[in-house]
Formats: structure tokens, C-alpha cells, sequence
């Protein structure tokens, strides 16, 4: 509207023009001749030719710009937990996300204090953030909290990962906030289905996680472990607890363990986090009645994957027989762009990849068993889609807009 009126105003002034040369002609007696009238008839009308393409111009550029909606915003990720390589994925994937659209980014690593976690989101929330993508709150704690802020900052838009709703014991839901998964369950259960091949059904395993309630994956993960055994499947001969999320606290805490377990008594051990796995694997690689030196060596598996593990497993796979994953990059990228169509309003483009169905509020990103014998010599984090199956790194897990494509970074 604004364009148009410029051009009125300038036709309008250029007629005028015209009408004052005539009119000095007129009344003054000056030699005005028609070339000169014509002469500004012409200037009149080339002035608003130009204003007219301009404004036709601005009229073209406006849907260009409001085919990235996102632009200019301010988001931030914000995990639970330590820095770890996979976490590190995750945050790659989304700046490069944000990058591309134009989308300022932040992030925050909370050393598993859930306190920290907390204050951390209100800062952001305080501070105007447009949209927080965050990670692996507790079961116990992270509805009350969330809802309180969602409350306090209804424009700011929030997904989840890896985080549980639930209040007076019972499943709750955030109105207009998208919880994102990898489907927990079946990464431990297709390490069981590993065991279970190996040794059949019966199965004597450890358990090594931090105990019901720590946080929401590791819940989710237990789901799987007690309906394999309430079946029957599996035997649970113990549990290991590491006192913090550390490599060192988990090879301590396992070696003291082992100390007091007779080889011939239990089949394997699952970590439901590889961080744990790797303190566990330097555990039993230490241990001579452990680690294939006395009789054969006890394998393990664990829940997630990096380049340490990945070694480990390249090493002494009959130690580190598998990791449960997802493709870390890929979670990343999804859970970002289930953000940025929050922030656009589109949520009816948000797509789980476990259902299949768009317009959803959970999604669940399928796991996947890498094999320590699959692995190659050249095997890395990164180009593990290689060896892995379908359900790993699929670009058609990605939610999608017009305005940001699959392949926005992958071309």
C-alpha cells in the first residue's frame, strides 16, 4: 500500500510539474515551447514507470521473505547432562540447521544437575528467547517445572528430548510442546535380542544405569528390560550403579563388582548408557577371569555410540559385542526442525517417523543395533550408515517445510 501511494504521489507531482511549465507560458509571457511540455510530459511518465516496477518489485520480494518465517529468531539447546561426542552431534546438527535459516543459536551443558538445568531454561526464557529445544529433564520434576514456564512465556515455544511428563504418577501433556524420543525401549531390547540369540532365552545378565527415576531415558529403557524378563527372556543376577556420569565412576564402581562374581554365574552385562559402557569394558578388560584370559571373555553392550566405543568395539568385540543408537547428527537436525516449525506456527508439519502420521506431539525416532562385527577397519561415528540398517541416518525422518527442505543441509 505504501508503494502504490508513492506512485500517486509521484504521477501527481509530475503532472504538476508539467501544469507549472504550462502555466509560466501562460501568464508570463515565456517562450514554453511543446517540445519542453513534451519533454516533461515524458519525465512524468518515466518517473512513475520506475516507481511502479519498484513497487511491483517489493511486491515480488515479500513472499521470498516470508518463505523462511524463522529468520531472525533466537533459539538454544539446553542437555541435562555432560558434554559427551554424541551430545556434541546433536549440537552440530543444529546449528547448522539454524545457520542455514538464519536462526541465532545457543547451548548449554548442565553436568547432570537438574537444578542447573532449571535455572538455565528460566534464564533463556527471561533472557527472550523465541525457542528452547530441551534435553533429558527427570521423570519426577520436568512437567511441574515446564509448565510453569510455558505459563509465564506463552510465546515462547519449547521441544523436549528424551523427557517424561507425569505428575501425581499419572502421563500428562503441554499444550503446544512436541516430545521427542529415540524409541528407548527397543534400544535395549535389541541388545537383549543380541544376548538372547547368543545364549538363548534364560539369559544371566547385569544391569548397569543409575536406578527408576534418574531421568527419563533411562526409564524408558528399563520398560523393556522388565517386560523381557517378566517374560522370561532374561534373568537380572545383579545391578551395578555408577555414583556419577562418568567413565571413571562407572569402571570403579564395576570393577568392585566383579570382584565378587563368579564368571561361570552370569552370561553378559548391559549399560544403558555408553559413557558407563566404556568405564564397564575397562572393568572387565582388566579383569583377568573377565576378560578372556581365564575362560571366555564376559561380553557387554551399551545404549548410544561414540568414537571410544567404537574402538572399543573395533578392539575386543568379543568384549564389546554392540551399541543400541540413532544416528546422534540426524536426532539433532530433527528435533530442531520440530522447533523452528513451532516457531513458525506449523505443526501440523511435524512428522514421527515411528507412525509414519504428521501433526503430532510425540515423536520417536527408531533405533538401531550396531554390530561389533560388522564394523570395518575404516568404521567411524560418522559413516556408520555404512554398516547399519535403514532406521539409521534416514533422511525421510525429517519433519519438512517449504521453506526447509530435507536436504537444506545435505546438499
Amino acid at each position: 500500500m505504501k508503494k502504490m501511494k508513492k506512485v500517486v504521489s509521484v504521477i501527481a507531482a509530475a503532472a504538476m510539474a508539467a501544469s507549472l511549465l504550462a502555466g509560466c507560458g501562460g501568464s508570463g509571457g515565456s517562450s514554453t515551447t511543446a517540445a519542453e511540455t513534451k519533454a516533461a510530459e515524458t519525465t512524468a511518465a518515466a518517473a512513475a514507470e520506475t516507481t511502479a516496477a519498484e513497487a511491483a518489485a517489493d511486491t515480488t520480494a515479500a513472499p521470498a521473505a516470508a518463505e523462511n518465517p524463522v529468520a531472525g529468531k533466537k533459539v538454544a539447546y539446553i542437555m541435562l547432562l555432560p558434554s559427551a561426542t554424541i551430545f556434541q552431534m546433536w549440537k552440530d546438527s543444529c546449528a547448522s540447521l539454524c545457520e542455514a535459516l538464519d536462526v541465532k543459536f545457543d547451548f548449554f551443558f548442565c553436568d547432570g544437575d537438574f537444578n542447573k538445568w532449571q535455572d538455565t531454561i528460566r534464564t533463556c526464557a527471561s533472557a527472550g528467547y523465541d525457542g528452547l529445544l530441551v534435553s533429558h529433564g527427570n521423570q519426577d520434576g520436568s512437567y511441574v517445572f515446564l509448565k510453569e514456564i510455558t505459563e509465564q512465556y506463552p510465546d515462547m515455544k519449547i521441544v523436549t528430548f528424551d523427557t517424561q511428563f507425569y505428575s501425581d504418577g499419572e502421563y500428562q501433556k503441554l499444550p503446544g510442546v512436541t516430545q521427542m524420543f529415540q524409541q528407548d525401549k527397543s534400544l535395549v531390547t535389541v541388545l537383549l535380542d543380541q544376548m538372547i540369540e547368543k545364549y538363548g532365552e534364560g539369559v544371566r545378565l547385569i544391569k548397569v544405569w543409575r536406578g527408576p527415576n534418574y531421568n527419563s531415558p533411562f526409564d524408558r529403557r528399563e520398560v523393556g528390560w522388565q517386560e523381557y524378563e517378566a517374560a522370561g527372556k532374561i534373568v537380572t543376577v545383579g545391578e551395578v550403579q555408577p555414583l556419577q556420569d562418568s567413565v571413571d565412576s562407572a569402571n570403579t564402581v564395576t570393577a568392585a563388582y566383579l570382584q565378587g562374581v563368579n564368571r561361570a554365574d552370569v552370561d553378559g552385562v548391559i549399560a544403558y548408557y555408553d559413557l558407563y559402557g566404556q568405564g564397564v569394558y575397562n572393568a572387565i578388560a582388566e579383569n583377568d577371569n573377565f576378560n578372556g584370559k581365564n575362560g571366555d571373555a564376559l561380553p557387554m553392550a551399551s545404549v548410544d555410540i561414540d568414537p571410544v566405543d567404537v574402538t572399543n568395539m573395533q578392539t575386543r568385540p568379543d568384549i564389546w559385542t554392540a551399541a543400541g543408537t540413532t544416528d546422534w547428527t540426524m536426532n539433532g537436525e530433527i528435533g530442531m526442525r520440530i522447533l523452528m516449525l513451532e516457531l513458525a506456527d506449523q505443526y501440523d508439519k511435524i512428522f514421527d517417523p515411528a507412525t509414519g502420521e504428521s501433526g503430532v506431539d510425540v515423536v520417536e525416532v527408531p533405533g538401531t543395533a550396531i554390530k561389533a562385527d560388522a564394523l570395518k577397519s575404516d568404521s567411524t561415528v560418522e559413516n556408520l550408515g555404512n554398516i547399519a540398517g535403514e532406521t539409521y541416518g534416514n533422511l525421510d525422518y525429517l519433519s519438512a517445510a517449504d521453506w526447509m527442505p530435507k536436504d537444506l543441509i545435505h546438499k
